[in-house]
């Protein structure tokens, strides 16, 4: 049980002064005297001068990129992922760095007010000791976290359009040696991972499956999927028509990803599409049908040129979104706030009625009661209601973007930063408090971190960046095509 006392609260009378009464990880009461009678031996918080807000979700997320923060600055993504993921391989990292850089995004995460995250931690190896780590990090963390394990088959050219046409023999020849584990494997590791994961430290972890983009997938592969997710009520996180040359390449491949992922079986409420920027009206209305979740991902968007997803012809379609960080080698951070601010002002183009502008409110929307439907959290998730989750974030109202007070939640989106955040709870449990992140020892993941950063740079760095520059010639081969033969009617 905790108690948080005094905490200001508005409701449609006014501001008050109210107790929040915690217990089993739930709100339990709210209100003045929700605190009273309550004896001494209480947990207690003295939440004066705070105010208590549904914590944020940070929706999509890649753990794996947190030493490769501020590379890569002006790429599109298909050139990004050919030094951030290399086709041709890239040596084994240490199982450690694995748990450290987690951890570096779960502070990003708790000290931006953050409670769950969905980490889709690409490991294609399928690797158990890497999941592993991960999974153990985020328990340690004390945040709620859902993890993806990778799934996809297709060879590496067979995923971008004319690129087999277009690659050099003796690079096809390289490229095509590495060959994806078999299908029965990587089902089999997935259910493996979850019976291990699923539903551990106290029903925060989950495991969800993660197959890569449809244009790196076989229908086989997608259909499997969608198996294993009617079968065992898994959800699916998914990268679909993230820039132009995907879109290019789902007409290469014979037509739409949305109706090739409905015809598989996958299109439904369990599956959470990630940015989803080149979609048409039609697209958009399959979406909603189905009732599946799109993530937002503007600072990465924006970073590697993907174009600016249709966030309203979404919300006005009815289908949930949710926002997200994406990785920190492309958003550069996992600090929701940054990415609160950015989806709360991008939408705002010239030819844009006002109207239609995405706001604070929509966007804080997004970040919770999106993030948490995304995530299959439980009822009343994102909401401060007797009830409800306890998954908390408290603002210091006497942070400079509060004075004078007028409306917190515009105010920490437009004016605020992290720093705002005095106090994150998850489950009813204190994870940070007073700027002070209880969960674990922050200065020694810090330090450790560093020294790890430093040797990934001198080991894994050079051989990243020969990769991408082994294989830019033909990505920018492929990208003059796109362009030439499928212009553009506009960014969205």
């Amino acid at each position: 049980m905790l108690v948080l006392r005094n905490s200001r609260h508005l409701d449609p009378t006014g501001w008050h002064s109210v107790d929040l009464l915690l217990d089993a990880g739930r709100i339990v009461a709210l209100g003045e005297d929700a605190a009273a009678g309550l004896g001494s031996d209480v947990q207690s918080v003295d939440a004066s001068g705070l105010m208590v807000l549904p914590g944020l979700v940070n929706a999509h997320l890649h753990s794996n990129e947190c030493f490769e923060r501020g590379l890569y600055g002006a790429l599109p993504l298909e050139r990004w992922l050919a030094r951030a993921y290399p086709p041709l391989g890239s040596p084994a990292v240490p199982t450690r760095w694995h748990r450290l850089r987690t951890l570096l995004c779960a502070i990003d995460a708790l000290r931006s007010g953050c409670v769950a995250v969905q980490d889709d931690f690409l490991n294609p190896g399928n690797e158990p000791e890497a999941l592993d780590a991960v999974m153990q990090a985020w328990a340690d963390s004390g945040l709620r976290a859902s993890v993806a394990t990778t799934l996809g088959d297709r060879p590496y050219l067979d995923g971008l359009p004319f690129a087999r046409e277009l690659c050099e023999p003796g690079l096809a020849a390289r490229l095509d040696a590495r060959v994806a584990l078999p299908l029965a494997d990587q089902a089999a590791f997935f259910e493996s991972a979850r019976r291990q994961w699923h539903g551990q430290a106290q029903g925060r972890l989950q495991i969800m499956l993660g197959p890569r983009g449809p244009q790196r997938c076989s229908d086989a592969l997608l259909q499997q999927v969608a198996a294993l997710a009617e079968r065992l009520g898994s959800r699916v996180h998914m990268h679909v028509l993230e820039t132009h040359t995907q879109a290019v390449t789902a007409a290469e491949q014979g037509g739409c990803f949305v109706q090739r992922l409905q015809r598989l079986g996958l299109l439904d409420r369990r599956l959470t599409i990630n940015h989803a920027v080149w979609l048409d009206a039609a697209q958009i209305d399959a979406l909603a049908r189905a009732g599946c979740q799109v993530t937002h991902n503007p600072l990465s968007n924006l970073k590697l040129g993907s174009g600016i997803a249709p966030l309203r012809a979404l919300l006005d379609a009815g289908v949930t979104v949710a926002l997200g960080s994406d990785g920190p080698a492309t958003g550069d951070t996992a600090d929701m706030v940054e990415v609160l601010r950015c989806a709360a002002l991008l939408h705002r183009a010239p030819a844009t009625p006002p109207s239609q502008w995405l706001g604070a409110a929509e966007a804080w929307s997004c970040a919770t009661t999106g993030g948490a439907a995304s995530m299959g959290l439980a009822a009343g998730s994102g909401t401060l209601a007797v009830g409800a989750p306890a998954d908390l974030m408290l603002l210091d109202l006497r942070h400079r973007a509060f004075i004078p007070l007028h409306d917190p939640v515009a105010q920490l989106v437009y004016a605020g930063t992290s720093e705002a955040v005095h106090s994150v709870i998850v489950g009813g449990r204190l994870l940070m408090h007073g700027r002070r992140i209880l969960a674990f020892d922050e200065d020694a993941v810090l330090d450790e971190a560093r020294e790890a950063g430093e040797r990934y740079c001198a080991e894994q760095l050079p051989g990243k960046r020969a990769s991408g520059e082994a294989l830019d010639p033909l990505l920018e081969a492929v990208h003059r095509r796109v362009w030439s033969s499928s212009a553009p009617a506009g960014l969205h």
